[in-house]
């Protein structure tokens, strides 16, 4: 797709990898960028950085752990050419098992139901209007056989899958849906994995990894979105090794 004149969502860009896409976005031409995220303050600064790239932007306040509240958000304002589902939450402290039910809840509602809700309002949408691009943001945790923070990687287990699941959607609606993982990326989401700050397994993981900056990733998001040659349910995992960005691609078929 040519992002030039399209309109855009992308959630999760008060900060991190959300406001390098969202101001990505806007530096290849989007016309208008909604930008959602439960942190408002910090999402004016997303649209002013937007705004200076030539793109319209409008911010959105908005819970997605609140179901009802993202649904109604969608059907009101998800009629776009573009939405890159970035949002995403960690367990922080205390760890399963020793969270609490309700945060648990918390964890699948914003990183799992909510996305899986608006995919589908934006498909049914971008089928009325010819098609469109969704990127969903995943996780390299999602390719391995565990992690420290159990239901971060569970719930990006099952965005994997449900990825993947959406490939047909390439050919019934005009519609690609695509993932975006992630490696080790140096964003506020790491402080908040432990009691006000960063856990000592992820102090451990920065020690031991080299860790992308956002604009590495939102640079792969664009390359999802223009490429119209790959197939629905493809995805790219992006990790810094030895100083360079590395890209593993994969398909709807493919672990």
């Amino acid at each position: 797709m040519d992002i030039k004149g399209k309109t855009a969502i992308v959630t999760g860009s008060a900060g991190g990898i959300g406001r390098a896409a969202a101001v990505m976005l806007a530096a290849r031409g989007a016309a208008e960028i909604a930008l959602v995220d439960v942190k408002e303050a910090a999402l004016a600064e997303t649209a002013r950085l937007v705004e200076a790239q030539g793109a319209r932007a409008t911010v959105h306040a908005l819970d997605l752990s609140d179901i009802a509240a993202t649904e109604a958000w969608f059907r009101a304002h998800g009629d776009v050419d573009i939405l890159y589902n970035n949002a995403g939450v960690v367990s922080g402290a205390p760890q399963f098992s020793d969270v609490d039910a309700a945060r648990v809840r918390w964890i699948i509602d914003v990183n799992v139901t909510a996305l899986i809700a608006a995919t589908q309002i934006a498909v049914q949408a971008m089928r009325r209007r010819g098609g469109g691009v969704i990127v969903n943001t995943v996780s390299t945790v999602a390719l391995g056989t565990g992690f420290y923070d159990a239901m971060y990687a569970t719930t990006k287990a099952a965005v994997m899958m449900f990825t993947r699941c959406c490939a047909g959607l390439k050919d019934e609606c005009n519609v690609r849906v695509a993932g975006m993982l992630p490696g080790l990326v140096d964003t506020p989401i790491l402080d908040t994995t432990g009691a006000g700050g960063k856990s000592e397994w992820m102090k451990t993981v920065l020690a031991n990894n080299e860790a992308c900056v956002p604009e590495d990733i939102a640079e792969a998001v664009m390359t999802l979105i223009e490429d119209d040659s790959l197939a629905g349910g493809d995805w790219v995992a992006v990790r810094r090794l030895g100083g360079k960005v590395e890209y593993q691609w994969g398909h709807a078929d493919t672990v």
